[in-house]
């Protein structure tokens, strides 16, 4: 008998079946590489942000992921002309990488809270963000170090939530369910 979860798993377990088959079916020159990395950055917080607001918490995930994007771009403008924040290609502005922020955000959403205990959606969501930081190296915007913390900011982002209050109020909380 399926869990009472996986109908809700489903939409998410077949968005990141069609984009790691469209992502892994790219040409293996870096130019390939380089647009699947770019449609995953986008296409995983999408699917993410389709499945909260279908579990009627979009809230919780737009603030996370927009405490997500604030983070990733006052790192880059603060740090300036630190050697961290300088790109393998020359330029400035690399730490950290915004394109996995945003991968991974949207593959831990889709993990954690659309497809929970599914092991598939978890390994799948993973080897996406890992598409799109392979792509940033490959393309000499980000080094590993960018990319590493770019999925970590994302990740952690997703604990972000925005709850009813005792009183009726709303409030933020932190929270992880693993």
């Amino acid at each position: 008998m399926p869990s009472p979860a996986f109908p809700a798993a489903r939409p998410a377990a077949l968005a990141l079946l069609v984009l790691s088959g469209a992502a892994f079916g790219a040409p293996a020159r870096a130019d390939g590489l380089e647009t699947a990395g770019d449609v995953l950055k986008w296409a995983l917080p999408g699917a993410a942000a389709v499945c909260a607001w279908r579990q009627e918490r979009l809230a919780s995930y737009a603030t996370g992921f927009g405490v997500m994007a604030v983070t990733v771009e006052g790192l880059k403008r603060g740090l300036g002309d630190a050697s961290i924040n300088e790109r393998p290609n020359g330029e400035s502005h690399g730490f950290p990488s915004g394109h996995t922020a945003a991968a991974a955000s949207g593959a831990t959403d889709l993990a954690l809270s659309c497809a929970p205990g599914n092991r598939w959606v978890a390994a799948g969501a993973i080897a996406a963000t890992a598409l799109v930081g392979a792509s940033r190296m490959e393309g000499d915007e980000h080094d590993f170090a960018q990319v590493l913390a770019g999925a970590a900011i994302g990740f952690f982002s997703t604990g972000i939530r925005v709850e009813r209050t005792r009183d009726g109020g709303i409030g933020l909380s932190y929270r992880m369910d693993f």
